[in-house]
């Protein structure tokens, strides 16, 4: 058959150490260039993989059947344009979008074009993610009446000089909540089936131009006609639990963030019942979260241009954005609508 043509747009370390490896791994995939705008990355990424390298514009790159696309946020939708037109289905590194307005921009345009969209939210391809899913679907535990996540800890130093990307509001999103708490979000809206939400509390914490913790509480709208409260922190300010707690009428799950952990049960009475799933190294579950997702796009492209806005996390974005319209002090946000139920704002988390 013939193989899979994939170009790189973006020479950075997630292209390095984790896409470029697994796609040239993958069999019937073929690595057909890699672009980027500082030329002396770009060499250095090409030569290590024996790639081609991509040309002075994506214009004149040569055709290809999907596109990573693994820069920078805010540059995004400017390289959608030439992307898409072309004829090329894309695969978009988290965050999606900055903004519902660019998100749904690109939405209308890969279907104006008729080709696909993804992005690179992989711990939908964790185990544990699957498992909690799964259970909450069953109805086994009852109704989801309160999630608790969180993310971070205290960080003193980033090791990245000043022209690391997120070092650039404009760049990056805003923060650490774009950039870090995308992954979080999409994962308890992957679990929980979160079609909407409403936002009570939101306080964050702003240096300059730049967001270093959120910490936002409110009431999410289920898949399964449930209101559920909830409470999400992530933060580079503070310490604290990394995970998930979604707390039901029977029981009680707990669902890692790193790869490779199990999802934990706990009964009424707070009692631990078990494990379920099998714990692997954090690397190798890597791997395989990436390739499963690759893997599930390309299958996806062959088969149809046809996507639905959960894909891609468009309420993820909504969300995300929500909360970075949040006052400084904490006051109550300007609801930013989530776009399967615009104007709907549930009762607060109280």
């Amino acid at each position: 058959m013939k193989p899979v043509r994939v170009g790189m747009v973006g020479a950075g370390r997630i292209v390095e150490k984790m896409h470029l490896p697994i796609l040239r791994s993958m069999r019937g995939v073929e690595v057909a260039w890699v672009y980027d705008q500082n030329p002396e990355r770009v060499r250095t990424v090409a030569a290590a993989f024996d790639v081609q390298l991509g040309v002075g514009s994506l214009a004149e790159c040569s055709p290809v059947d999907i596109v990573l696309v693994a820069i920078p946020v805010g540059a995004r939708r400017t390289a959608l344009t030439d992307i898409l037109p072309r004829g090329w289905h894309a695969f978009c590194e988290k965050p999606f979008a900055p903004t519902v307005e660019d998100h749904k921009w690109m939405l209308a345009e890969a279907r104006r074009c008729g080709v696909r969209l993804g992005v690179g939210l992989m711990r939908r391809y964790y185990e544990s993610t699957g498992n909690a899913r799964r259970l909450l679907e069953s109805g086994t535990l009852g109704r989801v009446e309160l999630i608790v996540a969180g993310e971070g800890q205290r960080v003193g130093r980033t090791g990245r000089g000043a022209d690391w990307y997120q070092a650039s509001a404009r760049a990056s999103g805003g923060g650490v909540l774009f950039e870090h708490g995308s992954h979080l979000i999409d994962q308890v809206f992957t679990i929980c089936g979160v079609e909407d939400y409403g936002i009570a509390q939101c306080s964050r914490q702003v240096v300059g131009d730049l967001e270093f913790e959120t910490s936002v509480q409110g009431t999410f709208s289920l898949a399964s006609g449930d209101d559920a409260r909830f409470a999400i922190v992530v933060t580079r300010l503070h310490d604290v639990y990394n995970g998930i707690v979604i707390r039901c009428e029977n029981g009680e799950i707990r669902v890692p963030t790193e790869p490779g952990g199990v999802m934990e049960l706990f009964g009424t009475n707070g009692m631990s019942i078990g494990r379920v799933g099998t714990p692997i190294d954090r690397d190798r579950a890597w791997v395989l979260a990436f390739q499963d997702q690759w893997k599930a796009f390309i299958a996806a492209c062959s088969l149809s241009s046809e996507f639905s806005d959960r894909d891609t996390g468009l309420v993820t974005t909504s969300f995300l954005e929500a909360c970075t319209r949040i006052d400084v002090a904490g006051s109550t946000p300007a609801r930013v609508p989530s776009p399967n139920r615009c104007g709907r704002v549930p009762h607060g988390a109280g």
